[in-house]
């Protein structure tokens, strides 16, 4: 099992955007001595997007402040508990998952260690216990406009019987957050402009097979879509690099994968972002400082910038401006409510 260990010695002060519920006061002392042990997700550290941002807001906490902090990869769910456990036996203080997959081990560690405090990234509860902080991401909020810029491309592709489509990773709440909200506002730029995009999607049974996100993504190509949005991790990659095989055109997730995955920029419209490296660094540097909201569960919006759409790229000269207005537009009307995303249905 590959493992990530950083341990620093100095302080480096730097100034950083942090989520609006991380600390914006003056500091107090810190803790003087600090373990932090991350447990990856199953689709792995290298995954160009999810867990390879959240590891990245980890290196960057260690390396800007005296914290011991050390990665373990998971390979399978059954691991998840057998990384917890050993942060655990090893004395750390504070131990950070991700997701759905990771949610039940990262539970009952929590209520079988009280001393011990938690962090589980994406995944929210009804009432998280005292040492187990939530955080997740309100996509819908950013998945809506990459519906709506998704029906206007699909639209500009084929007028006659347009077509947007998305390439899933498991049907769990998580992902049909994507979903719903991303058909909503396809179906949203239909009532603006009395259009009639459709909308087709798969659903992966995995988020770890690229070759499952290939054929899901060459299906909805053989009917005719022209723009596909994956979310899917490791299969939602499969997607994307299908969807530039033939031509057509692809939305990225969880960070700018423009960027993350550079062979698939000359079909990339956008990405349907998360902060996770902001939001990780953010709640580390809480935890440095005294300030460990557990028990709690902390929102990444767009308000917060949380959430967002990524720049458009090489594509930017092609969308014109009154769609980029329009687009502004639906992200002020999701901000001040007057605009429903259709999540939670």
């Amino acid at each position: 099992m590959k493992k990530y260990i950083i341990l620093l010695s100095c302080v480096i002060l730097v100034c950083v955007t942090v989520m609006t519920s991380c600390l914006k006061v003056k500091d107090p002392v810190p803790q003087s001595i600090l373990k932090v042990g991350l447990v990856g997700g199953i689709t792995g550290f290298n995954d160009a997007g999810f867990n390879h941002a959240i590891l990245a807001g980890l290196q960057q906490i260690a390396y800007d402040f005296p914290i011991l902090c050390q990665a373990r990869e998971t390979p399978t769910a059954a691991d998840f508990a057998a990384n917890i456990n050993y942060f655990i036996a090893n004395g750390y203080n504070l131990i950070i998952t991700s997701s759905y997959d990771a949610a039940q081990a990262t539970i009952a560690a929590a209520a079988a260690n009280p001393k011990t405090d938690f962090i589980i990234i994406d995944y929210s509860m009804a009432s998280p216990p005292a040492n187990l902080q939530c955080a997740v991401f309100d996509v819908d909020q950013s998945s809506f406009p990459c519906g709506f810029l998704a029906a206007y491309w699909a639209f500009k592709q084929n007028q006659s019987t347009p077509v947007a489509g998305f390439v899933a990773g498991v049907d769990i709440p998580e992902i049909r957050q994507f979903s719903v909200s991303y058909t909503h506002g396809v179906a949203y730029f239909d009532s603006i402009y009395q259009k009639n995009v459709g909308v087709l999607g798969y659903f992966a049974t995995s988020f770890n097979d690229s070759l499952q996100g290939v054929r899901l993504a060459d299906s909805l190509l053989k009917q005719n879509v022209s723009t596909i949005f994956a979310f899917g991790g490791i299969t939602g990659n499969g997607a994307l690099y299908k969807v530039k095989e033939a031509g057509k055109y692809a939305m990225g997730v969880d960070v700018d994968q423009f960027y993350s995955i550079p062979a698939i920029g000359p079909v990339l419209l956008t990405s349907c972002m998360k902060g996770l490296g902001n939001m990780t660094y953010g709640l580390v540097r809480s935890f440095y400082y005294n300030h460990f909201s557990g028990g709690t569960i902390v929102h990444g919006t767009l308000d917060n910038g949380g959430v967002g759409i990524a720049p458009f790229h090489n594509f930017n000269s092609q969308i014109p401006d009154s769609i980029k207005v329009a687009l502004n537009n639906v992200i002020s009307g999701i901000r001040n409510g007057t605009i429903k995303t259709g999540w939670p249905q």
